[in-house]
């Protein structure tokens, strides 16, 4: 097992992570970093905040072009579906994978990749992909390893058609319908995706407003937009 001394330790590469790493690299301290994956950015690279918004880009220019007047001169709207769509994001997450890796490389970052578990208070023990275990001593740690979509215990995720809002990105087909229970941030982002893709979709919220801790004239434009674009606010 080898020992390696920094420091700071710091578990997660997502913006938190990625924030504390840099910002204490950049105060002159050792540093190194341990994700569970085996590329930095976190879920907000690889699940959450940079798929999400690389797909409702692509959905909103296929939407413009279908809409737009001066394209109906070319042909019939053009179609795509949902794994065509996911290709476009999956270029963009590339992209992202690689500046945050300069990144680490510039600041003299070491990242290790695999399962972090903390020894005792200044020691993390990194389990690796192929089983190698190495040891991290640090004078401080820092945990930054994000979160994951609540699941209630008496929903089935196991089942084949029910998905959260990380496993929805692993959809290899586009539904002819979708129901998304909750209308927060997320769920009325996906909403927007999967209707501008010509998907039924019923957004099931229980509360009074959409996103009420928005102005009321915001949250009734969304649910505007939300509407006129055939999805059913529940």
């Amino acid at each position: 097992m080898a020992v390696y001394n920094y420091d700071v330790v710091v578990l997660g590469s997502g913006p938190a992570g990625e924030g504390a790493a840099m910002n204490a690299a950049k105060a002159g301290r050792k540093v190194a970093v341990v994700d569970s994956r085996r590329e930095v950015g976190g879920n907000c690279t690889h699940l959450g905040t940079i798929p999400s918004k690389a797909l409702r880009h692509s959905v909103r220019q296929i939407m413009q072009f279908n809409t737009n007047p001066m394209f109906r001169q070319i042909g019939e709207p053009r179609w795509f579906s949902f794994p065509d769509v996911l290709k476009s994001a999956e270029r963009v997450i590339a992209k992202q994978v690689t500046s945050r890796t300069g990144y680490y490389a510039r600041n003299r970052i070491d990242v290790f990749f695999g399962t972090g578990s903390f020894a005792d208070e200044h020691t993390i023990e990194v389990v690796c992909a192929n089983g190698v275990v190495e040891k991290l001593v640090a004078k401080q740690i820092v945990i930054a390893t994000g979160s994951r979509p609540y699941r209630p215990v008496d929903v089935d995720f196991h089942h084949p058609r029910i998905y959260d809002s990380d496993t929805i990105l692993s959809l290899t087909h586009t539904p002819r319908r979708i129901i998304i229970y909750g209308a927060g941030v997320i769920g009325s982002e996906y909403a927007s995706i999967f209707s501008g893709l010509g998907v039924l979709v019923d957004l099931i919220d229980n509360r009074d407003q959409l996103l009420s801790f928005l102005d009321a004239e915001i949250s009734d434009e969304l649910s505007y937009h939300l509407r006129n674009n055939n999805v059913l606010i529940r």
